[in-house]
């Protein structure tokens, strides 16, 4: 059987740029990440050290307390709204340093959206190597998206020769999880026979799940493959697709929810903040 007709070099779907918003149950098919959550566990909040001051203007007394105090959930929150608020509230070079601090003490959207930073070069000149080495820490740790971004690093030799191999592998663990993207990407590389051998069954499976969640151009291609199939191949690859369920995603590693009261009436600060904490 022939390959699907693709492109010579391959196309990948852009990186993602925000952190994953982890629904409140399973979502249907057609949701852009139908992934359930994984069960609940109580986790020791992270604590971050080194940070002395923030501005005024990026959250609640509450917010700046807790982030003050070391609570790695609230640094996280007073970086977004760094890079993600309105003009005049916004300080790249500040969120960087904040996402930093909460990805070393091992915040997994921390890490990403640092990785997404440095990727982008945003408060900071871009650097495909250090982007990697944290969307590879975030993406070790479950975190969705760094997966999907780890990836097409990969694919797309960012840091050096493209390896299809090691870019198969995150799209695949992507996919699982409800990633669309990943799903496209990682039939595009089995229907080609890069970094895996040519599988046009896998090929179609994973077109049609993204094609499930509104891709259109997935739509096209699993038709492509469709037609280089065998009636009995075409017919399992639509039963493995209709069945086909994403694993539950980690929530701690892929979202940074408030405490239940808000951030005004968040709980005291587990550490005391240092002195004067060393700058790096």
């Amino acid at each position: 059987m022939t390959a699907p007709t693709i492109s010579a070099a391959p196309s990948f779907v852009s990186p993602a740029q925000a952190a994953i918003t982890i629904p409140e149950s399973a979502a249907p098919a057609t949701e852009p990440l139908p992934a359930a959550l994984a069960p609940p566990v109580q986790t020791p909040v992270l604590t971050v050290t080194g940070i002395d001051d923030l501005p005024t203007g990026l959250g609640s007394v509450g917010l700046r307390k807790a982030a003050l105090a070391g609570d790695a959930r609230a640094v996280y929150e007073v970086a977004s709204r760094a890079v993600d608020g309105p003009g005049s509230a916004r300080d790249p070079k500040l969120a960087l340093r904040l996402f930093e601090r909460a990805a070393v003490a091992g915040l997994a959207p921390a890490q990403f959206r640092l990785g997404n930073m440095f990727e982008k070069g945003i408060g900071t000149t871009r650097d495909a190597s250090l982007a990697r080495v944290w969307y590879t820490r975030a993406a070790e740790r479950g975190n969705a998206k760094a997966m999907h971004n780890l990836a097409v690093l990969h694919a797309e030799g960012a840091a050096g020769k493209p390896d299809y191999a090691t870019a198969t592998e995150w799209f695949r663990k992507a996919a699982e999880l409800g990633v669309r993207d990943s799903q496209y990407n990682l039939a595009i590389l089995l229907g080609r026979g890069l970094g895996a051998p040519t599988d046009l069954g896998q090929s179609y499976l994973w077109f049609s799940i993204a094609a499930a969640q509104g891709d259109e151009d997935a739509s096209r291609k699993r038709d492509e493959v469709a037609q280089r199939l065998s009636p009995g191949d075409l017919a399992t690859a639509k039963a493995a697709a209709e069945s086909w369920k994403p694993k539950a995603l980690e929530a701690t590693a892929n979202d940074v929810p408030p405490p239940s009261k808000g951030w005004d009436e968040a709980p005291s600060a587990t550490t005391k903040k240092p002195a004067k904490p060393a700058h790096s």
